[in-house]
């Protein structure tokens, strides 16, 4: 039978009030936390969850404060509160992830890569890109402790308003009257379609803790579509290696560059470049580097065309252009904690080009600036754009009676960049270039356009 006394109403009604109010009190700290976190209040998001000790263990609370020590900087609490939420709920995906994250900020590569991993397969949309940037990052990381390589393929196509480099027909500013620019010659300014392939490869292999040796090759063509242009086509093979050593926040880089270009089906450059470089990550925010190039430039001569039609061959006496050059780079990157991920570069160098051949007209000083910036407004899209400038002085008189030769180079890049998938990327690319001289014949505007579709083998 019944106990409906009014004692025992009473009391009933007052242990039901009694567990109302703990299960309140005890949500109410979640919901601050949650709060916070809403409104990108990260740390006092994590100082509010650690206000409140007796909350720990309860489902929302863990969930919401395991989120914010990850964000506040504090990985350890933040596992460990999720890991307390996926024993009462295994199934939740953003737990899941959230755990995922809290490894990879600790370090723990392999449960942080076997988390994602398990997401993988029915992820789409933002989370499976937010997931394949995980992914690949462990990947990167994981060339500090053991072998890695990568593969790529691309290709593209696009327009050259002045592939040559060249001169409208007409009198050649600062030279003596008479030189000019007629129709017809190679020399005046072509335009033209062409069609691009790249390939590359490139792998790390650790020796000790925090060296390892690093090394790659690139195959590139770029093919114009008219016949009379086929003497400007372009292959090049280039070979890089060395060792990396990273010490704390310092990265230093030794290595060797080799590359050998061909033009028109004809060996024309082979050149060498010494590498030294540092870099120092003073947060998470800022980088700066020094970069020291030495490089050897051997021309070959080949044989070239005074007219479009190909009717009267020279030699190009390249060699005479066979040079060393010296250049010093410093760069700071700075990254900004916005949505968009924007990361702004500037870069300054300073060179110094000696010619080989007895030829001071052709050895130089050149000093430049370069700064650019890149945005991701979403996930799938990121877009660059970079201005740069470079001057070069050179040492003697372009020819007898003429001016020293000056030139200033001005050049402006965009670019967008949309990721497909994980492998797959398809990139768009314009450069204007204008380079004045004060000996007309290196005077010349170009514009470039072109679409470029790459798969990296991950």
């Amino acid at each position: 039978m019944k106990n409906s006394s009014p004692s025992f109403i009473l009391k009933a009604i007052w242990v039901a009030c009694l567990s109302s109010c703990s299960a309140i009190a005890l949500a109410a700290p979640a919901d601050d936390v949650k709060a916070l976190l809403e409104q990108g209040k990260d740390r006092e998001a994590y100082e509010a969850g650690k206000a409140s000790p007796d909350a720990l263990g309860t489902p929302l609370f863990d969930f919401y404060f395991g989120i914010a020590a990850l964000n506040a900087g504090v990985p350890g609490e933040g596992v460990l509160a999720l890991e307390r939420y996926l024993l009462q709920f295994p199934d939740n995906r953003s737990a899941q992830f959230q755990l995922a994250r809290g490894y990879f900020i600790l370090g723990e590569d392999e449960r942080a890569r076997d988390e994602f991993s398990n997401l993988v397969a029915s992820a789409s949309g933002s989370e499976l890109d937010n997931i394949n940037q995980f992914l690949d990052a462990i990947r990167s990381r994981e060339s500090r402790y053991k072998p890695t390589s990568s593969a790529y393929i691309e290709l593209g196509g696009g327009y050259d308003a002045n592939l040559n480099s060249g001169l409208p027909t007409g009198q050649v500013a600062g030279l003596p009257l008479g030189v000019v620019i007629a129709p017809g010659q190679s020399s005046v300014k072509q335009s033209d379609f062409f069609s691009t392939v790249v390939a590359g490869v490139q792998g790390v292999y650790p020796v000790a803790p925090g060296i390892s040796l690093y090394g790659g090759g690139q195959l590139s063509g770029r093919f114009f579509k008219r016949g009379i242009n086929d003497v400007f086509n372009q292959t090049s093979l280039g070979l890089q290696g060395g060792v990396s050593i990273l010490e704390g926040r310092n990265l230093f880089r030794l290595g060797v560059d080799v590359t050998h270009l061909t033009v028109g089906n004809q060996a024309y450059l082979n050149l060498t470049t010494l590498i030294g470089e540092w870099q120092y990550q003073s947060d998470q925010f800022n980088r700066f580097g020094l970069s020291l190039q030495y490089a050897d430039q051997a021309y070959k001569n080949i044989d070239s065309y005074l007219d479009l039609d190909k009717a009267v061959k020279v030699s190009s006496g390249a060699d005479t252009r066979d040079s060393r050059l010296a250049n010093l780079t410093g760069f700071w990157t700075r990254n900004l904690a916005h949505r968009w991920s924007p990361e702004f570069t500037l870069a300054l160098n300073y060179g110094d080009e000696k010619n080989r051949k007895d030829r001071p007209d052709l050895s130089r000083t050149l000093w430049g600036i370069r700064t650019a910036v890149t945005v991701q407004p979403l996930p799938k899209w990121s877009f660059g754009a970079g201005l740069g400038y470079q001057n070069s002085r050179y040492e003697r008189d372009f020819a007898a009676g003429l001016a020293v030769r000056k030139d200033d180079y001005f050049a402006l890049d965009l670019s967008a960049t949309y990721a497909i998938s994980r492998n797959w990327l398809m990139r768009s690319e314009y450069q204007r270039v204008e380079q004045q001289s004060s000996i007309g014949f290196f005077k010349y505007n170009r514009d470039l356009l072109a679409v470029k579709l790459r798969y990296d083998f991950k």
